[in-house]
C-alpha cells in the first residue's frame, strides 16, 4: 500500500505555480525519481539512487523508455532489473534501456549511500539525530525520536540536500520515491520537518537550499518509467 502526500492550500497554490505537466511555469523546477537498495534486515550497504531533471526532459525520458519496452513487447508492470539481468533473453532490452538513459542530455544520475555497520556503530542518540531527530538548542536534549533502526533515512536526507542544491534559486525540486509503508510515512514526516523553520531546535536535515524543497510523492514503480530506470541504476553498484 502506498502513501500519498497530503497537501495544504498553500501546497495547492505552489502546484499551480510549479505544475508537474507541460504548462507554462512561473518558476523553474526539477523532478527527481529515487529508488532504494539495502533497506532489508542484514543489508551491508544502504543506497538511494536515481535521476533528476526538468519536467520536459523527464517526459521525453519516460516516452523513450516506454517505447523501448513496447518494442520488445515487455509489460511495464513486470520490470524488475535485478530479476531481468539474470536472463540472457532480456540482455538486448536492458542494453537498449541503458542506452536510452545515456542519451538523455539533461537528465542526471544521483546516488547517496552508507555502510550499514558504520551507521550501527554510532550510539542510539547519534543514530536518532542522523535520521532526523531534533535537538533543543537550549538544553541539548533530543525532542523527537528520529528513526534509529532505519539507516535509510540518513542517505535519504543527504540525497534530498544534493538534489535541492541543483535546483535554481527561486525554483523547486520535487521528489518521487519508490517506497511503501512504513518508510513512506516517516519520509512524509521528515519532509514536513525540513519545510519548517524553527530556531528552537537543531535538525540534522537543515540546509541552505531548503527554500527549494518541493513535495514528496510515492508512485508505483510499475507505472513510473524513471523509477524503473533508477532500479536499473543499481546494477552499476
Amino acid at each position: 500500500m502506498r502513501v500519498r502526500s497530503q497537501f495544504s492550500k498553500v501546497d495547492e497554490l505552489m502546484r499551480l505555480i510549479h505544475p508537474r505537466d507541460r504548462h507554462r511555469k512561473v518558476l523553474a523546477m526539477i523532478d527527481a525519481y529515487l529508488d532504494e537498495s539495502g533497506i532489508h534486515d542484514g543489508a551491508k550497504v544502504c543506497v538511494i539512487a536515481g535521476y533528476f531533471g526538468g519536467p520536459g526532459q523527464v517526459k521525453r525520458f519516460e516516452k523513450a523508455w516506454e517505447q523501448t519496452l513496447d518494442r520488445y513487447s515487455f509489460p511495464m508492470k513486470d520490470f524488475h532489473a535485478k530479476d531481468l539481468i539474470k536472463s540472457s533473453k532480456h540482455k538486448p532490452m536492458l542494453e537498449s534501456l541503458a542506452k536510452i538513459v545515456g542519451q538523455q542530455p539533461k537528465v542526471y544520475p544521483v546516488a547517496f549511500g552508507l555502510v550499514v555497520d558504520d551507521f550501527l556503530g554510532f550510539t542510539l542518540s547519534e543514530r536518532k539525530f542522523l535520521t532526523g531527530a531534533t535537538i533543543s538548542n537550549k538544553s541539548g536534549k533530543l525532542l523527537t525520536t528520529g528513526c534509529p533502526g532505519k539507516p535509510y533515512f540518513c542517505p535519504f536526507q543527504g540525497i534530498i540536500k544534493r538534489v535541492c542544491g541543483y535546483a535554481p534559486i527561486g525554483g523547486k525540486a520535487h521528489f518521487s520515491f519508490g517506497l511503501g509503508r512504513p518508510f513512506a510515512e516517516y519520509a512524509l514526516q521528515l519532509f514536513k520537518q525540513m519545510h519548517e523553520q524553527n530556531e528552537i531546535v537543531k535538525p540534522f536535515n537543515a540546509f541552505e537550499s531548503r527554500d527549494r524543497l518541493g513535495q514528496p510523492l510515492f508512485p508505483l514503480a510499475e507505472e513510473t518509467a524513471p523509477l524503473q530506470a533508477a532500479d536499473l541504476h543499481f546494477l552499476a553498484f
